[in-house]
């Protein structure tokens, strides 16, 4: 943080004649620290002392006993709580036997880390909304949608009233109906102009596809099945093609079984179904990370009875998410213990 001459932001200050010291402040400062005021006597001085009130009625006094004429002195202001703050009052030394005193008035800013909190409950793509907290009272709030392609979609600025920290605040955007969001940048200020900002990349692609017919208890892929698969790569190579120079992206696949069998025999075969397709993928030429994972029958597309067969259960499925981020699976997924697999 810079120092700044205090003779810029002071009132009533004396001709340099008559001062016998001089004084810079530096008053933005990370939370841990002081704003501190640097004194250089012009003269040789004593008893320097700085009385101030700050704006929430403490007083502080600091003080140095002498300082030779060149001499320099830093004064730490203030308790070093965090926020915005004003502080009124005087500077004043004796000097050849006089007392020399001026008027004081100043700002300062302890950067406090303000924590920015969101989940995905709280984030609907749908009707483009995001809740999101601050660990401070709410000032305003700026928000840039990134479409998969790189694109803009929409700013939005809102003011807030003040909110009290970890309340939940509401910020809304506009976008084309056919636009896929990427991700959202998000920028808060507090009320106390305290800032952070987050990136979030709610981004995933569900790929749409024709499920594979397995041999029953078995996870051979067979001829005649490919052709599903190939028109599966197409997609996710559309994808990967579109959007990888905005995003590092991951291809999840999600193997599932009807309620015919044991559960955990069904748990197993849905495992080594995903790996499968996992496996031709890359063969085929898939270049990003693959991570598989089979729910068998705990994930039910249709809900049916024990022992029955469903040939929609019989299923995987094919999602595209941000390398960097949590499986882009929700609902009934969430109930699992899963334990995803990289591909090697």
């Amino acid at each position: 943080m810079r120092w700044l001459y205090i003779l810029a932001v002071l009132l009533s200050v004396g001709t340099a004649a008559a001062q016998p010291v001089s004084f810079q402040l530096k008053g933005d400062v990370p939370q841990g620290q002081k704003p501190q005021i640097r004194i250089t006597a012009v003269t040789k001085v004593t008893d320097v002392r700085i009385e101030v009130d700050r704006d929430d009625g403490k007083h502080f006094t600091h003080k140095h006993a002498a300082l030779a004429k060149g001499g320099v002195v830093t004064l730490d202001i203030g308790d070093g709580a965090a926020g915005k703050a004003s502080y009124k009052g005087t500077i004043s030394a004796q000097s050849g036997g006089e007392k020399w005193s001026d008027e004081l008035i100043f700002e300062t800013l302890v950067r406090a880390p303000m924590k920015i909190s969101y989940d995905a409950q709280h984030l609907d793509l749908d009707k483009r909304v995001l809740q999101f907290k601050l660990s401070r009272p709410a000032g305003k709030a700026s928000l840039t949608v990134i479409a998969d392609d790189g694109k803009t979609l929409s700013i939005r600025d809102v003011a807030f009233k003040k909110e009290p920290a970890n309340t939940w605040l509401p910020i809304t955007w506009d976008q084309p109906p056919d636009a896929r969001v990427m991700s959202l940048v998000l920028t808060a200020t507090s009320a106390d102009g305290i800032e952070s900002t987050v990136t979030l990349t709610p981004w995933s692609v569900t790929v749409d596809h024709e499920d594979v017919n397995f041999p029953s208890d078995s996870a051979v892929i067979e001829a005649s099945e490919t052709k599903k698969l190939d028109a599966s790569l197409a997609k996710i190579n559309d994808v990967v093609k579109r959007s990888s120079q905005f995003v590092k992206m991951r291809l999840y696949i999600a193997g599932h079984t009807d309620t015919v069998g044991a559960n955990a025999k069904n748990r197993k075969l849905s495992i080594e179904r995903a790996r499968a397709i996992a496996t031709y993928f890359r063969q085929k030429g898939i270049e990003i990370p693959i991570a598989f994972e089979g729910f068998g029958e705990e994930v039910l597309k249709v809900r049916t009875a024990d022992n029955t067969d469903e040939r929609a259960n019989r299923r995987v499925d094919y999602v595209i998410g941000p390398l960097g981020g949590s499986p882009p699976f929700g609902g009934a997924y969430l109930k699992v213990k899963a334990g995803w697999k990289e591909l090697r």
